[in-house]
């Protein structure tokens, strides 16, 4: 029993929680309506405080079901099944939140809204952990358009940010609880509404602080994003089908005659995106010779994304640095790898994988991240899937880069809004640690993104672009938690 005196019945429960399902997938693109995250776990908690053991465990999986399920509608791209059963398993991921949450109902009024926002944030940490971690659907990435909101996650990180939103949620949700109770209604409500303006009051006073605080940099620079979009939306069947050879002299021809015309604004660092090399450039020679070629004429440095076969004919997705003489300076090899998109855990037990048109062949997971040094310019590379942990960055930051450089291959998401939540993502991780993100992906979106959050340049979807910025480049660590 609830201690409205009333429980509430399975029906109720699974409405409650479908709602919020439904709210927090409101607050993410492609609606993105993000106010709606400071109140859209309000009929989930209120179900959690209110509901049976019964219809909590099932309305908790139920919301999860449905956030995720519309969130990542996407993978259907790779096959409905596909989709069925991620939604399902961050259906269960939500009901342990659940469950977990009504085992604080015998705590105090305070413990338990701390209580709940801490359970929240352990869940999404714990989401992001290992090799199989998934940061998509983090509270605080459906705050990336809010720049004033942004500033709370400067000193407290992105999960600091959710940690609040989550709050914000449990004391509204403790105050819509406690009018259902007759004796302590107006105190429940104002005690409710009481710790939400605190809230509210915090991200102000980031944001002032923030203001009164910004991220300066030693130097500033120019860079130059080329964005050859030089093939349209892929099918799951067409991902891992390789270029012919005419197709890979066009493409690499695009991005060297695009560089050329980005030459003008004088860059000091030109970035082009993954796969923008069709083929290892050092093992093909033609490929090689025409990204040297590219970094002489713009007399810039030139960082660019293509695979590397070592000696054993293993093959790593990386990213390679050019001098503004055209020679090769340094490479770095993706470590955090796609499951099932970049390699196959337990290939040979699963082989009924090979109808979702999975890769005949594992990418190898480099040794560490690591800073590369472009003359005075310390470049922390990022690949793809990389952008969505933050300790990724904070690691590179501590090494001590000056810019975040994330370079991605968004082609096969399509015109779904994935390209569009995975470039939020990346917002994050600029106000997380106090740099400067130049955000290269071969279809778009690609971005240049400030320290504060504020998108300077973004190119569209399915365009050819050249993007320009100033970048000012950072030393000074960030302050904060590194999550």
């Amino acid at each position: 029993m609830s201690e409205s005196g009333k429980t509430l019945s399975l029906r109720g429960s699974l409405i409650l929680c479908v709602l919020s399902g439904a709210l927090l997938f409101l607050c993410f693109p492609p609606v993105g309506w993000w106010p709606l995250a400071w109140v859209a776990l309000v009929p989930w908690m209120v179900s959690v405080r209110a509901g049976s053991r019964l219809g909590n465990a099932l309305g908790s999986a139920a919301a999860g079901f449905v956030f995720f399920g519309a969130l990542l509608y996407w993978l259907v791209l790779f096959g409905f099944s596909v989709w069925l059963i991620v939604a399902a398993f961050y259906g269960l991921v939500s009901m342990v939140w659940g469950v977990s949450a009504r085992g604080l109902g015998q705590l105090g009024w305070l413990p338990r809204v701390i209580g709940m926002a801490a359970l929240w944030c352990g869940v999404e940490w714990a989401r992001g952990l290992g090799q199989f971690g998934f940061t998509w659907g983090w509270l605080c990435y459906s705050q990336s358009p809010a720049l004033p909101v942004l500033a709370a996650a400067r000193p407290a990180g992105g999960l600091g940010l959710s940690f609040l939103i989550v709050l914000c949620n449990a004391a509204l949700a403790e105050g819509v609880a406690a009018g259902l109770r007759r004796p302590a209604r107006a105190a429940g409500l104002a005690r409710g509404l009481a710790t939400a303006v605190l809230v509210w009051a915090l991200v102000g006073g980031a944001w002032l602080w923030a203001r009164a605080h910004p991220v300066k940099g030693d130097t500033t620079i120019q860079v130059a994003i080329v964005q050859g979009s030089t093939y349209g939306p892929l099918r799951a069947e067409q991902v891992n089908i390789p270029l012919t050879p005419a197709q890979q002299r066009s493409a690499v021809t695009t991005y060297e005659t695009m560089t050329e015309r980005a030459a003008r604004a004088a860059p000091a660092l030109v970035v082009w995106p993954e796969s923008a090399l069709p083929d290892d450039p050092v093992q093909n020679p033609w490929i090689g010779e025409q990204a040297s070629r590219a970094a002489r004429r713009a007399r810039a440095w030139l960082l660019t994304g293509g695979p590397h076969v070592d000696s054993r004919g293993r093959i790593s997705n990386s990213a390679y640095l050019y001098s503004p003489t055209g020679n090769l300076i340094a490479r770095y090899d993706k470590v955090q790898l796609v499951p099932f998109g970049e390699y196959v855990p337990g290939r040979d037990w699963l082989p009924f994988l090979d109808h979702y048109h999975v890769r005949e062949e594992d990418f190898v997971p480099g040794a560490v991240h690591k800073v590369l040094q472009a003359g005075a310019i310390a470049v922390g590379p990022m690949i793809c899937f990389e952008s969505t942990f933050p300790m990724i960055a904070w690691d590179l930051s501590r090494q001590g880069a000056q810019v975040l450089v994330v370079i991605t291959n968004d082609a096969w998401f399509g015109h779904t809004a994935a390209a569009e939540q995975h470039q939020q993502i990346a917002v994050m991780r600029a106000v997380e640690t106090g740099r400067w993100v130049v955000r290269a992906a071969s279809t778009g979106i690609s971005t240049v993104v400030s320290p504060e959050g504020r998108v300077v340049e973004r190119s569209q979807m399915f365009r050819p672009a050249i993007l320009t910025a100033k970048v000012a480049l950072v030393k000074t660590p960030q302050p904060g938690p590194r999550f």
